[in-house]
């Protein structure tokens, strides 16, 4: 009977887990433990809640040996120093909307909702199948990041104003507040394990 390379892999890891002294520190029992900074207060809907389940995936998805750890904005690192924390190592990923990093790269805004831009569906669709992903791994890797999309809150609107806009003069006088986002997963480029 063939015995495949991941159940002798998956079997090895097991039995050294098992037959390590429970004291031995989490690399030593092959867990790598990871930090997850975000933009969010703990908690918050859609934001807080989704790297929270994300944390819980992907320690899910690796039997353990992924322990990924959130850290909601203030507790590491302050909501709009996600990007540099792991840029520099502070931690491995963040959550985020990566238009709040545009002075880093006005690019930036194009993986996010941006006013009159793509819905949520094309944008993903760009991302997934139309070569967005190449342009943000791109624009990413000057930092030592790695992008992925995570969650998708929808079009961006182009406003909401106290008075009607019929035209372009009407904006005049205007102040334009822009959120909505594709938010970020991302993670160092290269891991530090």
């Amino acid at each position: 009977m063939k015995t495949r390379r991941r159940e002798i892999l998956v079997g090895a890891t097991v039995a050294v887990a098992f037959g390590a002294n429970l004291s031995a520190p989490a690399i030593a029992q092959g867990i790598k433990e990871l930090k997850l900074v975000t933009a969010w207060p703990a908690n918050l809907p859609g934001g807080g809640t989704s790297s929270e389940r994300l944390a819980q995936s992907i320690t899910a998805m690796s039997d353990g040996r992924l322990k990924v750890t959130v850290y909601p904005a203030g507790s590491l690192v302050k909501a709009f120093e996600v990007f540099d924390a792991v840029a520099s190592g502070v931690a491995e990923m963040y959550h985020s909307a990566d238009y709040y990093f545009e002075a880093k790269s006005p690019v930036l805004n194009f993986f996010c909702a941006i006013p009159y831009g793509l819905t949520a569906d094309e944008l993903v669709s760009w991302i997934d199948f139309g070569g967005g992903q190449a342009l943000w791994d791109e624009a990413d890797a000057q930092f030592n990041i790695k992008p992925l999309i995570s969650q998708n809150t929808g079009a961006q609107m182009g406003g909401w104003f106290n008075k009607p806009i019929n035209n372009p003069e009407d904006y005049k006088g205007c102040a334009i507040g822009c959120r909505g986002s594709a938010t970020s997963f991302c993670a160092a480029w290269a891991p530090r394990w």
